[in-house]
């Protein structure tokens, strides 16, 4: 799949930012190194917290959360991940939980949940239908393979669809349903 050119931009220089990572014999392993010294500093830094494949974006009136979640088939030399992203307000998550208890205190963004937030202005989406062709798709690591180009097409992704996402959502009075 080619990038259009724009974020084929970004991505580059997204990647002329990102350390490098030594490859690993598994793909677990070199997936495991590109998170841990690419990614999550890399989304810290533009402002989301967290760590192990689970981010937040700070607010007080919504949830807004990002979860890595890997293929149910990998093997040792290909690791393939999706990203989940959740966007809902405190108070409609919090009206759910009062008709289904068993809800955690949070979302978490590696559930699917059989709940339209959109009708809130809420979102829960995987990264790849919210880009351009809105088409989904996966991301692939693989054993002994330099993973910056994967990092950097990830995060360049991030950075043009799910911050402005967030970063619009942050404070913002949630839609009246």
């Amino acid at each position: 799949m080619s990038l259009p050119k724009v974020q084929r931009s970004v991505a580059r220089r997204v990647r002329d930012s990102l350390p490098p990572v030594e490859t690993a014999a598994s793909a677990r392993q070199t997936y495991g190194a590109m998170m841990e010294h690419q990614v999550a500093p890399t989304l810290r830094e533009w402002g989301l917290e967290g760590g192990d494949g689970r981010f937040d974006y700070p607010s007080r009136v919504w949830h807004l959360r990002l979860a890595f979640v890997p293929a149910a088939w990998n093997t040792v030399g290909r690791y393939q991940f999706d990203v989940n992203v959740v966007a809902v307000s405190r108070v409609q998550w919090e009206q759910w939980r009062a008709s289904e208890p068993a809800l955690p205190d949070q979302p978490d963004a590696g559930m699917y949940y059989a709940h339209d937030f959109v009708h809130g202005g809420g979102l829960m989406a995987r990264l790849g239908e919210l880009q351009r062709d809105g088409l989904d798709r996966r991301w692939t690591v693989r054993a002994a393979v330099d993973p910056t180009p994967v990092a950097a097409e990830l995060l360049a992704s991030m950075k043009r669809h799910v911050l402005p996402q967030f970063a619009g959502r942050a404070e913002a009075r949630p839609l009246t349903a």
